[in-house]
């Protein structure tokens, strides 16, 4: 009924087994019991950028005091779970977004400040984000207020509500937790069962009548729509999902006096949806202007399909692999006899890395092994004397085949690698993004090897701009991986450092490792150059962006005497 596209429910089954890791959500439960939240956001790599006592002398005691209870009930890795994300084949998190966070009842007052994440700059890189304390109301910024329901473990039992159903039962399962079969879909909204209003709805976007579903889901949509329109395509698919927009939208009012809230991202507007006079709620797709732009916003993960019903219901997700916190809320343990209840009581484990790996290579007529583990890929099938005829032949620019071609390719070359050491490399490389130090030291640990070039042929230190430990740069160089490496691109591990997000402490620690600062990519364009060119772009942006390119741009100045 109404299947999302995809390669899209692909990409969700990937973010939901890696982007929030099971260690991380340990860690925040425990810091989270401690009652700490400062560790808890540790945990979940998020940088706690204001004192609280520098909040309650420039705000007053009051406003502090409403921050640091809201940071009482923030689960940051709640919070990652539910945030939007970048899709087309990506898993990371939406860039440059600001999402605020408050649990405050009623208006918000001129000068009422509110926590906000910040996500990160860069799609590929680090995943951490940044939390801020910020004026609730800004002009020209734009911000979607996240409901409570998705951060907050003071009120994640409401998230069966938020899917379209009810504690009693959601959408397209049954009341005990069991998959509905599509044909006993409701095909009427019953008032005392709130899943059938979206099991209505998604029969008819299934049978193309758009403007029916909006009337099923409560909304009252206007008709007149260019088939063209991006929104109108997002609606006539599913994607966009107007269940529960008339609570949103009287909760957004309650907080800003907002009678029109805008569906869309922080770059693109879909629709705009408004009280009508009678009370109902309308909404009609919009293209830009200014005054659509500064209006408030719906939370992404407020007008969007749930994804993890989908994924449920397409079986690429099972509910013991939902966060422990979701699962309580909408597979509570109540349901006696349930499988459903059964999983709900259970805590996610720990996933150890699996990198031992024994891959068939066809070698001239034969088939040999490659065998990957304790910190290296082996052509076993080969003897000590081959290898090294084989080294011979690649430092006189001889061309390598079979299992010496599969192992270039491992190793950053343009030749064609394996099907289990693709699945290795981008599970690596996936783990490393979302989990940061942790993931990586763990991988070296469990004998990943640490000359594994990623498709560009960057190495492991071109990975350092998504990991906090930098220590960990010397660790690679001592294990053989060089400095000097280049990818497809000629760029160097400090570039892609200085260029994509990596840190002040990041950049010394390569330098120190012997990076070249004056070594030009396939452009010529060294560190230094690009070190300048994104402080020129930067330097009208916020104190807090512009401090840690000033500061890279500053170093490798004195590094090179300039």
């Amino acid at each position: 009924m109404s299947p999302p596209v995809i390669d899209e429910i692909r990409t969700w089954q990937r973010i939901r087994r890696y982007a929030v890791p099971a260690e991380m959500i340990e860690a925040c439960g425990a810091a989270r019991e401690a009652g700490d939240w400062r560790a808890a956001c540790a945990a979940g790599r998020i940088d706690v950028a204001f004192d609280l006592a520098e909040v309650a002398r420039e705000h007053g005691r009051a406003r502090a005091e409403r921050i640091e209870a809201d940071l009482g009930v923030l689960a940051p890795d709640l919070l990652r779970w539910h945030l939007p994300r970048v899709l087309g084949g990506r898993t990371g998190v939406a860039t440059h977004q600001q999402l605020l966070l408050s649990t405050m009842d009623g208006r918000f007052g001129d000068d009422d400040v509110a926590l906000v994440v910040e996500t990160p700059k860069t799609v590929d890189g680090s995943q951490r984000l940044r939390l801020t304390v910020r004026p609730v109301r800004a002009e020209d910024v734009v911000r979607q207020d996240l409901p409570p329901v998705y951060w907050s473990a003071a009120h994640v039992d409401g998230l069966a509500v938020a899917y379209g159903g009810s504690p009693a039962r959601l959408p397209g399962f049954e009341a005990d937790g069991t998959l509905r079969p599509v044909e006993a879909y409701a095909t009427v909204v019953d008032p005392d069962d709130p899943a059938s209003r979206a099991e209505v709805f998604d029969r008819l976007i299934a049978a193309g009548e758009v403007v029916a579903a909006w009337g099923a889901a409560g909304v009252d949509l206007d008709p007149d729509v260019d088939p063209l329109d991006r929104g109108a395509a997002d609606a006539e698919r599913g994607r966009l999902v107007p269940l529960g927009l008339d609570a949103e939208l009287a909760r957004l009012h309650a907080r800003y006096g907002a009678d029109r809230v805008m569906i869309g991202s922080a770059w693109q507007l879909v629709a705009e949806v408004h009280r009508l006079g009678d009370g109902t709620v309308g909404a009609a797709f919009v293209g830009y202007d200014r005054e659509h732009y500064t209006r408030p916003r719906f939370a992404t993960v407020v007008h969007e399909r749930p994804v993890d019903l989908d994924l449920l219901r397409h079986g690429l997700l099972d509910p013991a692999e939902l966060h422990p916190l979701v699962r309580r809320a909408l597979f509570p343990a109540t349901r006696s006899g349930s499988t459903a209840a059964t999983v709900a009581a259970a805590g996610p484990a720990p996933t150890a890395p699996g990198v031992r790996v024994s891959v068939p290579v066809r070698c001239g007529s034969e088939w040999h092994t490659l065998r990957h583990g304790d910190g290296r890929l082996d052509p076993v099938s080969h003897t000590a004397e081959e290898v090294a005829a084989e080294e011979l032949l690649r430092a006189l620019g001889g061309r390598s085949a079979g299992c010496f071609a599969a192992a270039q390719a491992w190793r950053g070359g343009a030749g064609r690698l394996p099907r289990p050491l693709r699945g290795l490399r981008r599970d690596a490389l996936l783990r490393i993004q979302h989990g940061g130090a942790t993931a990586l030291a763990a991988l070296l640990d469990a004998g990943l090897d640490p000359r594994m070039a990623d498709g560009r042929g960057g190495t492991l230190l071109h990975q350092m701009r998504a990991v906090e430990d930098v220590s960990l740069v010397r660790r690679l160089c001592d294990a053989g991986v060089p400095i000097s490496a280049a990818d497809r691109r000629g760029r160097t591990a400090l570039h892609v450092a200085v260029g994509d997000g990596g840190t002040p402490e990041l950049v010394r620690a390569l330098l120190a490792a012997g990076a070249d600062p004056t070594v030009g990519d396939q452009d010529d364009l060294t560190a230094l150059d690009l070190a300048e060119g994104k402080a020129y772009m930067y330097e009208d942006e916020d104190e807090d962006d512009v401090r840690p390119v000033s500061e890279i741009l500053r170093v490798l100045r004195e590094w090179t005497g300039r």
